[in-house]
């Protein structure tokens, strides 16, 4: 699967595997996407799911304002679609998102060069401004 993940990328919508796999194959199309910062996930269980980021928490981050928020709204996105039914909803959340990537409201990880980078909050406002 690594070898046609990186070959074929668009061949996949999900992938289900167990967690140490899937932590190797996250983080490697985490760079066909550009960022892990873009990479919703879940896990799965029989009576509860829980919905995160694929990397998982940033403390190096605190209070700094610039910790990327795009897979965690992508991650309430997946939630709100599979957990609850909310399709439309999180269709709204996708594309707003996808918005932001194509004006450029990004935070540094993924800003192009010479452009500006935005805060935290700056995206996440703009998000709900144009949700």
């Amino acid at each position: 699967v690594a070898m046609r993940l990186v070959q074929w990328p668009n061949s996949y919508d999900v992938l289900i595997t167990e967690n140490l796999f899937g932590d190797i194959l996250t983080d490697e199309a985490s760079v066909i996407s550009g960022s892990m910062g873009l990479m919703p996930s879940a896990s799965v269980g029989e009576h509860t799911s829980l919905y995160e980021p694929i990397h998982g928490s940033y403390p190096q981050a605190t209070g700094l304002n610039i910790a990327n928020p795009l897979a965690t709204v992508l991650s309430a996105a997946m939630m709100f679609e599979d957990a609850f039914g909310l399709k439309e909803e999180a269709e709204a959340i996708r594309a707003v998102v996808n918005k932001s990537l194509e004006q450029g409201i990004v935070t540094e990880d993924l800003v192009a060069k010479g452009a500006k980078a935005y805060s935290t909050s700056e995206v996440g406002d703009w998000l709900v401004a144009n949700l």
